[in-house]
């Protein structure tokens, strides 16, 4: 195969795989962080605090999602994060990303949190 051809079925590759990893989400809830909710005020005395945790997506494979878009993938890490620390409350769950770099460029998308695991009411 000709150097030319190889570098076009490379380049073929490596588009498909970005049209669909663009396509698809790797930021599915796992079976415990489906049981971790957001709270907006401060937990009660009794909760323990866990740590604080940051739930990412990165922007290169996204393919055309929009922010918000990457935000929902973005805290569904960080509940599957929360889940694996042992917490079941996010507390104070926040937009830490530099939104664009332009219109058309977004960063990766970042929420943070600070992670608490709460008595069952």
């Amino acid at each position: 195969m000709s150097l030319k051809k190889t570098l076009l079925a490379v380049a073929f590759a490596s588009g498909a795989i970005l049209l669909l990893d663009g396509c698809s989400s790797n930021y599915q809830l796992t079976p415990a962080a489906q049981n971790v909710h957001f709270i907006d005020t401060k937990p009660a005395d009794n909760c323990q605090f866990l740590g604080s945790v940051e739930g990412r997506r990165n922007t290169f494979f996204s393919g055309n999602k929009t922010h918000s878009e990457l935000m929902k993938d973005a805290a569904a890490d960080l509940l599957n994060k929360a889940a694996a620390l042992g917490g079941n409350t996010i507390y104070q769950a926040q937009d830490s990303s530099m939104k664009y770099v332009s219109e058309i460029a977004p960063l990766d998308a970042v929420m943070s949190g600070d992670v608490y695991k709460c008595p069952a009411k």
